[in-house]
């Protein structure tokens, strides 16, 4: 994570340990004499029943002083039930101690009309953080931990402090965010900024304004909100949903003044080592084509550059020297962003680090402009036929040629280049198809089955599953496949490890596999004379997600890109005949079909269905729509055979002994139905979800 983010949505204090203590220095001052006493209630017109954790926050209180780089927080919270003593007996405050400070001012318990003074410096340890260490993320920052005695149910418990010092990378500019609710009620939270610049504000999903006034010659900005409400959440919403009320300041006028801001970090006058030179001129000398020369110096980055990000205070922002990643062989996402842009540039082809939001880019218009927005550095890359090109570094095992390396779906960002003066709308190339085909042999009404499937990714998705077994024994990737199949079918044996085809050159995998299901007859639910076989496309169900209620006042969040296609093959044990079957549903956001037909010389069931979403989310306006459609979808969603069990156990007849128009008229009569039927899809996309998109 390159560009340190703002936290705008929580007001509790997260942390997570490690067990190196670091000693720093804390100091108990005063109240500062520009922060304004913010007053609050004891007993607020709260429901407690809406109250989470046994924690009612009673006052949030952030007041920050731009021209002397101090930022005063004060939290006020009242423990409303035992469960609230464990997190409410405790403080931590989190700094960096490259540049900052840490002011203690008071911590005071009131219980039964008391003022109990908890304030004592010994009480706090300062504790290295590293909560992305298993990211390979190192900022170095400290937390400052207190866990207080003596804290029981019904106390109050007030605290502040003030962070002293601002990143120096930032140049005197100012940026910041908050939100003026939480996911429960609270109090009252305050926000005060007292600034030397003037200031540009937005707020969404409120209309609460500023009042604005003077202090000492400076402007300050004051908002207030009180009794605060909780947002109202609706399932599966998309990540760069805002749902909070939320508050962005910023004293940069543009995207250009943060372009004109980055510049001064990327500047483009690095002279390379005679090693970096080297690489250069290998690259160079290897392919006289350009498209091979970028995809050959993509690879050497991702693949010889390994990730490590040392991000503490300007690290956070500013990439360290392409000479030196190259020296020491490792880099965060910036670092080795930084080292592509200059050795394509040394090689006559224009390259651009790219500041993008991994969570927030399908709405990283609605920020107002500032370097704090970002979390990741990509590249973007023009070739001389003017294709813009986009490329992630810090991925790994990509192939394909330089035009189809496939890049997430990331949004909008900003591209670092002198001119450049609004945000740029990234769109996926990739469709992400995976195909599955399935060949069932029932050789037995009511016995065993074999399924041999292959299932062929390309795009991201082959990148995936690339990543996946290389990182994994077969065996291993062995056992997760059969659980995948344990959860469809009952009584699975593997016959066979899977095989992997890895087709680099076009970047696709081929995975092929092969089972037992000893039950894959079964009883149909109430109807239990009857005996079935049902197929189902669990491609298309690791994708598809229905929703549960009709109306929608929020995106719903859609896999994207995602296209499926699921080919099912079936070696039936008797003859007959039945027609074609076509089903084709349209909507603005997907298009699914399922197609059937019957050899009825071979005695074999072919069944197709596909799926591809057009979108990454559904619109409110557009919910309905789809909500019918793919309502429609889920009830043709499974495929069945089934059959009297008294007749598949005596086998009393036998159709091959029947004439061709005699089998196609006596289907229903000697009860072989083949029908469609809906599925609940909800068990088995949650397990497909959780344990992995492609664990299939």
């Amino acid at each position: 994570m390159p560009f340190k983010t703002t936290c705008l949505y929580t007001f509790s204090f997260v942390f997570a340990f490690s067990f190196s203590i670091c000693s720093a220095q804390i100091e108990i001052k005063s109240t500062p004499s520009w922060v304004t006493y913010q007053s609050y209630d004891k007993n607020p017109d709260i429901d407690l029943k809406e109250i989470s954790y046994g924690l009612l926050t009673l006052l949030n209180d952030e007041q920050i002083h731009i021209p002397k780089k101090e930022r005063y927080t004060r939290i006020v919270r009242k423990i409303t039930d035992n469960v609230g003593v464990q997190e409410g007996s405790s403080i931590s405050i989190n700094y960096d101690p490259t540049y900052q400070q840490l002011l203690l001012h008071d911590i005071t318990v009131f219980r039964n009309g008391k003022t109990i003074n908890k304030l004592n410096i010994n009480d706090f340890q300062s504790i290295r953080q590293e909560s992305n260490a298993e990211s390979y993320i190192y900022d170095g920052s400290l937390n400052a931990i207190a866990n207080l005695a003596d804290i029981r149910t019904g106390d109050i418990l007030d605290y502040s402090y003030t962070i002293r010092g601002f990143n120096p990378i930032h140049r005197n500019h100012f940026s910041s965010g908050t939100s003026l609710n939480d996911f429960q009620p609270i109090g009252k939270i305050n926000y005060t900024l007292i600034s030397n610049k003037k200031l540009f504000y937005k707020t969404l999903n409120t209309d609460v304004a500023p009042t604005i006034d003077t202090y000492k010659g400076y402007k300050t900005y004051n908002w207030q909100t009180t009794i605060t409400k909780a947002p109202k959440f609706e399932k599966n919403t998309p990540s760069w949903y805002f749902s909070y009320q939320n508050l962005f300041v910023t004293d940069f006028e543009s995207w250009e003044a943060v372009v004109d801001w980055a510049l001064n970090i990327y500047q483009d006058n690095i002279t390379p080592s005679k090693s970096l030179q080297k690489k250069i001129e290998e690259i160079k000398n290897s392919s006289e084509y350009e498209g091979e020369r970028i995809l050959a110096t993509l690879k050497f980055i991702q693949e010889d550059i390994r990730y490590l990000g040392l991000e503490s205070g300007i690290g956070a922002y500013k990439p360290f020297s392409p000479n030196k990643v190259l020296e020491q062989r490792f880099g965060d996402c910036k670092d080795k962003s930084w080292l592509m842009v200059n050795m394509l540039r040394n090689m006559g082809i224009k390259a651009y680090p790219v500041l993008i939001n991994t969570r927030y880019g399908e709405s990283l218009h609605e920020f107002l402009p500032s370097p704090k927005v970002f979390d990741h550095v990509v590249v973007k890359v023009i070739d001389s036929t003017a294709s813009n090109l986009f490329y992630d570094p810090t991925n790994s095992n990509q192939f394909g040629n330089h035009k189809s390396v496939a890049f997430p779906n990331y949004g909008k960002a900003l591209v670092i280049k002198k001119g450049v003066m609004d945000l740029e709308q990234i769109t996926s190339k990739s469709e992400d198809l995976v195909e599955v085909f399935d060949t069932y042999d029932l050789p037995k009404i009511g016995g065993p089955g074999i399924l041999n499937s292959m299932t062929v990714y390309r795009e991201a998705e082959a990148d995936i599953m690339r990543a996946r077994y290389k990182s994994r024994s077969i065996s291993s990737l062995s056992k997760d496949f059969k659980s995948y199949y344990d959860n469809i079918y009952d009584g699975v044996e593997v016959l066979k490890d899977p095989i992997f085809d890895d087709d680099s050159l076009v970047n696709k995998i081929i995975v092929e596999e092969s089972y037992k299901i000893n039950d894959i007859w079964t009883p149909m639910v109430g109807e239990e004379k009857n005996i079935k076989v049902e197929f189902t496309p669990y491609n298309i169900l690791d994708v598809f997600i229905s929703p549960d209620e009709k109306n929608r006042n929020t995106p719903y969040a859609l896999y994207y890109p995602t296209h499926r296609k699921h080919k099912i093959t079936v070696k039936l044990p008797r003859r007959w005949r039945l027609g074609k079957e076509n089903y084709n549903i349209t909507s603005k956001n997907f298009d699914f079909s399922l197609h059937t037909k019957m050899n009825n010389a071979r005695d074999i069931l072919y069944i197709n269905y596909e799926y591809q979403n057009k979108s990454s989310y559904v619109k409110p306006e557009d919910f309905k729509d789809f909500y019918k459609k793919i309502k429609e979808a889920e009830q043709i969603m499974a495929y069945y055979v089934y059959i009297p069990k008294d007749e598949a156990e005596s086998n009393r007849f036998n159709l091959s002994d029947l004439d061709d128009d005699l089998v196609s008229g006596a289907a229903t009569l000697f009860y072989w139905v083949i029908g469609i039927v809906g599925v609940i899809v909800i068990g088995l996309v949650a397990y497909a979800i959780g344990s992995n998109r492609n664990s299939k």
